[in-house]
């Protein structure tokens, strides 16, 4: 029940790799931490499915205002509930639930306590509850990125601290922590440190007018590119060697851009407030940074797809596949982020739909899709049975590819078009709207395809998370089609 062909020639080299460990071991560490991870799953499945549907009404309204013309159901309101839905119940829930695995499955430990990992499961998940009820009820903070009541925080900043703290304890340290650990670890650390420290100096006023703006702004960047990009990097560093067999093509040069990536990621944010009464010289740092980051995402994307090159994998492996589209968009993102960071871009589209569009690249393409890559790599192994249908994971790749891509190009093309108009003296409101509203059909389309795609997942997740599956032994792969 394994899509890894190990060698143990290379079994020194195999990075983030886990192959350290013995069957028994493996498996004893599955088991430990089996309540946990399929807990965190399984609420972050259904965090998929609610934000997909208040996604898909927001993008309803702006075709249809007066439909379900219900004040708690206006855009204003729907919008953030499901960004936040997204970003924290089922992008960071998933990633907890994939740290919780991984990083013991590395090192071969697991602390006690799983009683307390499973309350900071619960306080998790009842903080994004708490967040997506006050959107909806008009309790908004004016912070993107960063919606959700301090109320709410206060309880996922409880809960994560609970989860953090069983995963880290239960690591053993000797020997060289590989990538996928290394960029896991991180990120967790970098999640803790973002969220305390911004919720708390906003919460607590230690922070006003501008300068609130540019911490919401970090913190709000941080849950993006401090937490939910590592986890997907170490997710990618761990999955494409082990299933390709193969250790990381240049494994010196990835602990490189390990720390070029986290000394980039972490001077992001400024750069949205551009245009504001905002220091000329941080907003400059900032943006410089998102194009300086195009070296480490670049490098690890061109890292993982060398590893990968011609392997037999590549067509019929789901985890694979998932994993590697996502690092491909991920470089996408990355790429529209440097873009839109351009000083004059950004003076012609940073009032438009420009930077949704990357955010839907960056999180329903990329990091979702890393996500699911990696689900479908570990549930097996905690279930003992095999997915149950390669039709539903082909429908489910098929279906998120297409939508995220589809999603993300409308809205960047609709910020461009709008762009191009703002930066004409002549051009009136109307025609910037007109125009920049003729793609918005595009993306509405996109959230039903989404939707068709991740409830297909969803009902696959729940037969194998109920051992409703093929019985273990070989993998469940896509079908290839042979010529004759």
């Amino acid at each position: 029940m394994t899509e890894a062909v190990f060698n143990e020639k290379t079994r020194g080299s195999l990075e983030s790799a886990g192959g350290q460990l013995t069957a028994e071991q493996r498996s004893a560490v599955d088991l430990a931490v089996r309540p946990v991870v399929v807990w965190l799953f399984l609420t972050s499945v259904c965090w998929l499915l609610l934000a997909t549907g208040l996604g898909a009404l927001s993008a309803l309204k702006l075709h249809f205002p007066a439909f379900l013309d219900y004040t708690c159901m206006s855009y204003g309101r729907l919008a953030p509930a499901a960004h936040g839905a997204f970003v924290f119940g089922w992008c960071s829930t998933a990633a907890l639930g994939v740290a919780s695995w991984l990083l013991p499955r590395l090192s071969g430990g697991v602390a006690p306590g799983i009683t307390l990992a499973s309350l900071g499961v619960v306080l998790w998940n009842a903080g994004v509850l708490l967040g997506v009820f006050a959107n909806i009820a008009g309790n908004i903070r004016p912070i993107d990125g960063l919606e959700f009541p301090f109320a709410s925080f206060v309880l996922m900043v409880g809960g994560l601290s609970l989860v953090a703290a069983w995963i880290l304890l239960g690591l053993n340290s000797s020997g060289t922590a590989g990538l996928g650990a290394m960029f896991v670890t991180g990120a967790l650390l970098c999640l803790g440190w973002s969220l305390f420290t911004g919720n708390v100096l906003i919460a607590t006023k230690s922070v006003v007018g501008v300068v609130e703006q540019i911490v919401g702004a970090w913190t709000a960047s941080g849950v993006l590119w401090l937490w939910l990009v590592p986890v997907s990097l170490g997710v990618c560093y761990y999955i494409v060697p082990k299933v390709t067999g193969r250790p990381i093509f240049a494994a010196p040069t990835g602990r490189a851009l390990f720390w070029l990536y986290f000394l980039c990621a972490g001077l992001l944010g400024a750069n949205r407030l551009a245009g504001g009464p905002v220091p000329l010289w941080l907003v400059s740092v900032s943006a410089s940074a998102s194009i300086l980051l195009l070296v480490p995402v670049l490098g690890a994307v061109y890292n993982l797809f060398a590893t990968a090159k011609g392997s037999e994998q590549l067509v019929t492996s789901p985890s694979l596949k998932f994993v590697l589209f996502g690092a491909l968009l991920l470089g996408v993102a990355s790429l529209g982020s440097a873009f839109g960071a351009l000083r004059t871009i950004n003076y012609s589209v940073r009032f438009t739909m420009f930077e949704s569009g990357v955010q839907t690249f960056l999180l329903f393409g990329a990091v979702s899709m890393i996500l699911f890559g990696a689900i479908y790599f570990i549930m097996p192994r905690l279930s003992g049975c095999e997915w149950l249908s390669s039709t539903l994971i082909s429908i489910h790749f098929l279906g998120a590819a297409y939508g995220a891509c589809m999603g993300g190009a409308m809205l960047v093309l609709s910020g461009l078009a709008s762009g191009s108009l703002l930066s004409e003296p002549d051009s009136t409101f109307s025609q910037v709207l007109e125009t920049g509203s003729a793609y918005y059909w595009g993306n509405t389309i996109a959230y039903g395809i989404l939707w068709v795609a991740y409830s297909a997942f969803a009902l696959h997740f729940l037969l194998v998370a109920l051992r409703i599956g093929q019985p273990a032994g070989e993998p469940t792969l896509f079908r290839v089609k042979r010529g004759h």
